[in-house]
């Protein structure tokens, strides 16, 4: 058996490419929910998994989304499932689970906004969780918020 967790970090260590291949991995359904999503090469990985037939859906805060930079409208033409968030104060998670094929579902979560700054500049932080029920719990909670923003 593997590895129940990973840890990562930023700035430059890598962190960005390891959110990129837990996307890639991903094999038939991937949520995401997520406060600032502008880092070109995670939303580039999200609608590549889409492409390739995984049930994907985005949940992004909506003040977030609003920003110049944001690539929620991106998601939005590759045909993404996107709610941006206008139910709650801020939805400050930032979160993907997925299934990766043989293994179940894992968990990517932590203080790493999916941007250039978090993986570059900013001293932030993710896990990879391998915990079946933490998993559960996790896409309970994206279904719960993706649901009160109908």
């Amino acid at each position: 058996m593997g590895r129940l967790a990973n840890t990562y970090f930023s700035p430059d260590r890598g962190a960005d490419d390891v959110v990129i291949g837990f996307i890639d991995h991903c094999h038939t359904e991937m949520v995401v929910a997520v406060y600032s999503l502008t880092h070109d090469g995670i939303s580039a990985a999200i609608i590549r998994a889409h492409d390739r037939g995984v049930k994907v859906r985005v949940l992004t805060d909506s003040l977030q989304a609003s920003s110049r930079y944001a690539d929620d409208e991106l998601l939005d033409a590759a045909g993404v499932p996107l709610r941006r968030d206008t139910q709650t104060g801020s939805m400050h998670n930032k979160f993907i689970v997925g299934d990766s094929k043989g293994k179940g579902l894992a968990v990517l979560t932590g203080s790493f906004n999916f941007t250039k700054s978090a993986a570059q500049k900013n001293a932030e932080n993710f896990i990879v969780l391998r915990l079946q029920y933490v998993a559960r719990e996790y896409l309970a909670e994206f279904e719960r918020l993706w649901a009160l923003n109908k």
